[in-house]
């Protein structure tokens, strides 16, 4: 992580988003926190993406 967030390429980046089960408190050391508008996050799943399944499949 440290490598990625040190990247010349990236230094203008205006916010990083990830999504963790369970390593909150490790991202944490970098700077991460909880979003301050969790509901304002949407997203479009496809699990069978690489069997040709169709966006919510």
């Amino acid at each position: 992580m440290a490598a990625i967030r040190s990247h010349p390429e990236l230094q203008n980046l205006r916010r990083w988003s990830l999504v963790t089960r369970d390593a909150h408190g490790l991202y944490a050391q970098f700077g991460f926190t909880p979003p301050a508008e969790p509901s304002g996050n949407m997203e479009i799943v496809r699990r069978n993406a690489y069997a040709g399944g169709q966006p919510g499949d």
